[in-house]
C-alpha cells in the first residue's frame, strides 16, 4: 500500500480497471479531508473503486491562493492534473492529461470564469471538442455540461449528514452520455474537481 494511493492489483485486473475510469457512463467522486488537504476516491456506478484524487502539497501552493490535484488510476499512476495558476483578474483553471507510458502532460481542457452580476458563469474549452457551457446551479455545484446545445454530462453534489455538509466533504455523481471518448470523460471530472476546489478557495476567503 503506497501512502494516498490505491492498492496495486493484479496486472490484467489493473489494465481493465485503469481504462474503466475514463469509460464509464457513471461514476461518483466522494470527497474526504486528511491532515488539511482534500483527497477523493472515485468510484463506478456498481460502487467499484476506480481510481483517487489528491491535492498537492508544494511549496509553492503554502504562500499563495492556488493549489493543484492529481488524480490517480487504480494502480497509483498519475493520469489527470488539475491546476489553480496564480490569477490577478479571473479565476482560471487548467485539466492535463497525464501519459501514462512517459509522463507528459498535455493540456486537455482550462476553465475561466467569467464576470456576471449574478451567480458564477465560467468559459470552458475541451481540446478538440466544440464550444462548452456549463448550465445550472454552479454555486450549489449541480449544473449540465453542454456542447453546442446537446448535454455532454451532468454533475451533481450530495451530502451524506450535515456534519460533512459543515466541512464541505461532498460526493459527486457524475453521469455521462453515452458515446463520449475518453478525453471528454476526463475533462468533466477535472472540471468537478476545478469546480469544488474554486469552491473552497472561496470559503478560505471569506
Amino acid at each position: 500500500m503506497t501512502s494516498g494511493r490505491l492498492q496495486l492489483r493484479s496486472w490484467p485486473e489493473v489494465f481493465v480497471i485503469v481504462g474503466r475510469m475514463f469509460s464509464q457512463d457513471m461514476l461518483t467522486v466522494s470527497q474526504s479531508k486528511s491532515i488539511g488537504r482534500d483527497e477523493f476516491t472515485i468510484a463506478g456506478g456498481d460502487g467499484r473503486v476506480l481510481g483517487s484524487a489528491r491535492q498537492t502539497l508544494k511549496l509553492s501552493d503554502l504562500v499563495k491562493a492556488s493549489r493543484g490535484v492529481e488524480v490517480f488510476d487504480a494502480a497509483g499512476n498519475v493520469v489527470l492534473v488539475v491546476e489553480d495558476p496564480v490569477n490577478v483578474i479571473r479565476d482560471t483553471y487548467v485539466i492535463r492529461r497525464v501519459d501514462e507510458q512517459t509522463g507528459e502532460k498535455t493540456e486537455l481542457a482550462h476553465i475561466t470564469k467569467r464576470f456576471a452580476w449574478l451567480g458564477a458563469k465560467y468559459d470552458v474549452d475541451i481540446a478538440g471538442f466544440p464550444p462548452v457551457k456549463i448550465d445550472g446551479e454552479v454555486f450549489q455545484l449541480n449544473y449540465q455540461i453542454t456542447g453546442e446545445g446537446r448535454p455532454i454530462a451532468r454533475v451533481d453534489a450530495e451530502y451524506s449528514g450535515m456534519g460533512r455538509a459543515l466541512m464541505g466533504k461532498t460526493t459527486y455523481r457524475l453521469v455521462f452520455e453515452p458515446g463520449l471518448d475518453e478525453n471528454v470523460h476526463a475533462a468533466v471530472i477535472g472540471i468537478a474537481i476545478a469546480l469544488d476546489m474554486r469552491r473552497e478557495k472561496m470559503r478560505n476567503s471569506q
